[in-house]
């Protein structure tokens, strides 16, 4: 990075999906979206009344018992790349390279809890479960709620639920987002027919980029779509049910691979290995594709001396604010962090070895 990171050293040591054990779905992220009842929603505040808000959230936040350590950043003091790298290591669909005065993130020491206050709602609350532990994460998430609730009058309609910015995120104001990776059933074209008869109604899937045109690494996103008239439960079990749908469907696919040796499963797996050994620039598109496949051998077996908690490591650590931080003296010129991008990955896998 051009100068020190203000970002406190347990989130930028540490990757989301390090200590994951699930090669299919490594991650879900729980989010709860709150307004403060007496002031307007944050594009209708007066500067004054964003401090306002800011403080209140500061003091109740940093407050609370459920946090380990808590930070508070405010947006305009933090360097572009460090809001990018916390963009990156919560995989939100969109940057905050323009958060400014009157905005601040909140985040703690677990590194899997994040705070966003005065973006689109007063309060964005935020838990990143890695380690499949569905229902011990959004009790955790619930807890820290519920403990601002103490501090904080929520603004809240009998009809409505928890009012929100976005009409169609009031009700429970829950919304939960599940990585899957599927390479199996995207390489063979049948993801499509699968989210057709295996997805519920409330659910909607798509890519990292926000679409299902370009799937990015291999991953769809399930998310509930329906937060106004269903409670928390039934959204967890409508996204929980699909999740495990799609997963059976992948692992029956990946499971005939291994039987009949499929020559174009492997073939992808070995060129995304030489791609990531040899090549001297690489994207970061290219680059997540070509670890997707690489994830995928090593689940296969097909690919020995490296594990998929490593791949899901260098899956972050290769994105442009990780590797600046990694490598601080390298600069955002795109050809000058391709470059470095491919040397690190040369690294990386340097130990991995293919066993087709």
């Amino acid at each position: 990075m051009p100068e020190k990171s203000q970002l406190p050293e347990a989130i930028l040591h540490h990757t989301p999906w390090d200590k994951d054990s699930n090669p299919i779905w490594p991650a879900t992220s729980f989010f709860l979206h709150r307004n403060i009842a007496q002031y307007s929603f944050p594009h209708k505040l007066t500067e004054p009344q964003s401090l306002q808000v800011l403080n209140i959230l500061r003091q109740a936040l940093l407050q609370t018992s459920h946090l380990l350590k808590p930070t508070y950043l405010a947006a305009e003091t933090l360097h572009p790349v460090d809001k990018e790298f916390l963009c990156e290591h919560f995989l939100c669909k969109e940057g905050w390279q323009n958060a400014s005065y009157g905005q601040a993130f909140i985040l703690d020491d677990s590194a899997r809890f994040l705070a966003l206050c005065n973006f689109h709602d007063h309060l964005l609350l935020q838990w990143v479960d890695c380690k499949g532990e569905w229902e011990k994460a959004w009790e955790s998430l619930s807890r820290i709620e519920q403990a601002i609730s103490q501090q904080i009058d929520y603004a809240y309609s009998p009809r409505f639920g928890y009012l929100t910015a976005d009409p169609n995120i009031c009700g429970t104001g829950l919304i939960v987002t599940c990585y899957l990776h599927l390479p199996a059933l995207i390489a063979s074209k049948q993801l499509s027919q699968v989210l057709a008869s295996q997805c519920e109604e409330s659910v909607h899937a798509y890519g990292l980029l926000g679409n299902m045109e370009e799937l990015i690494g291999d991953f769809i996103i399930l998310q509930n779509h329906i937060t106004l008239g269903l409670t928390e439960e039934a959204i967890l079990r409508d996204l929980h049910l699909t999740a495990t749908k799609l997963i059976l469907s992948e692992k029956a696919l990946r499971r005939q691979y291994l039987e009949t040796h499929n020559p174009e499963a492997k073939d992808l797996v070995s060129r995304s290995y030489g791609l990531l050994a040899h090549s001297y620039q690489l994207q970061t598109k290219e680059a997540l594709n070509a670890l997707s496949k690489l994830k995928l051998g090593v689940d296969l077996g097909w690919v020995q001396g490296i594990s998929d908690e490593h791949i899901n490591e260098i899956f972050f650590r290769c994105r442009r604010a990780h590797l600046s931080q990694e490598h601080q003296n390298i600069s955002l010129d795109k050809k000058e962090l391709s470059h470095s991008r491919a040397e690190f990955l040369h690294q990386q896998i340097q130990q991995a070895v293919l066993s087709l």
